[in-house]
């Protein structure tokens, strides 16, 4: 069980990990952000966590968490690098690194930060999603004793409130691992997100913003429907 403490400490880090990205895109396009990241911890929170560590003071109150929450919040923000989001390959822009001697994924990361956009979901990707929402849903079932056949599971998925709710559970199970530095299968933490925090038409829903409310009243519903008689 979601407990509203444990979420609302990782919603904030989760705003705060998402208002540094932001922040620092416009650092970069700006000029005046300064590119000195660990070249040898690439794909490590490590990296995030040189490069955080120094700029720590220049971050704007949204994007700084507490110092006590620093290592919580570099895991989560290097896992963006990895899983959420891509390079746009543009016309006349190339790969670049300080002194040209690294091409690394933090370091062109960082000197593409303007092109980076969320990469396009695959249907791996969305089916490691579906296998994720349900594992939990067959969690959270055993808690109410109940085995679910895949006849239950799909009458269940039939109510769009429901396959929303649960979308939102399972990914907040993702960004609990995700802030322990713990893996989560790549694209399924975005492929989540999208169940939940954008429209039937796949566009962003208009000021989404992830709430330990909302987490609970997922929480909530989901034990409901499971708690209802078969």
């Amino acid at each position: 069980m979601f407990q509203s403490d444990t979420l609302e400490h990782a919603v904030d880090l989760q705003a705060r990990s998402y208002a540094l990205l932001r922040w620092m895109a416009d650092g970069i396009q700006r000029g005046f952000i300064a590119f000195d990241a660990a070249h040898a911890y690439a794909d490590d929170p490590r990296a995030a966590a040189a490069w955080i560590e120094h700029h720590y003071a220049e971050f704007p109150p949204d994007a700084r968490p507490r110092r006590e929450h620093l290592s919580e919040f570099c895991n989560l923000f290097a896992s963006y690098l990895s899983d959420g989001h891509r390079l746009v390959a543009e016309p006349g822009l190339r790969r670049y690194s300080p002194d040209a001697h690294c091409f690394c994924q933090m370091c062109s990361w960082f000197i593409h930060a303007p092109s980076l956009r969320s990469r396009p979901l695959s249907s791996g990707d969305q089916r490691r999603a579906d296998r994720r929402m349900r594992d939990c849903l067959d969690a959270l079932a055993l808690e109410h004793e109940r085995l679910l056949e895949d006849a239950e599971v799909s009458a269940l998925m039939r109510d769009a409130d429901l396959r929303e709710a649960l979308a939102l559970y399972a990914y907040t199970e993702t960004l609990l691992r995700r802030l322990q530095g713990w893996s989560v299968e790549n694209g399924v933490p975005l492929a989540l997100w999208r169940r939940f925090a954008w429209t039937a038409n796949s566009a962003p829903k208009r000021k989404f913003q992830l709430s330990a409310e909302a987490i609970l009243a997922a929480q909530r519903l989901l034990h409901e429907r499971l708690a209802a008689p078969v």
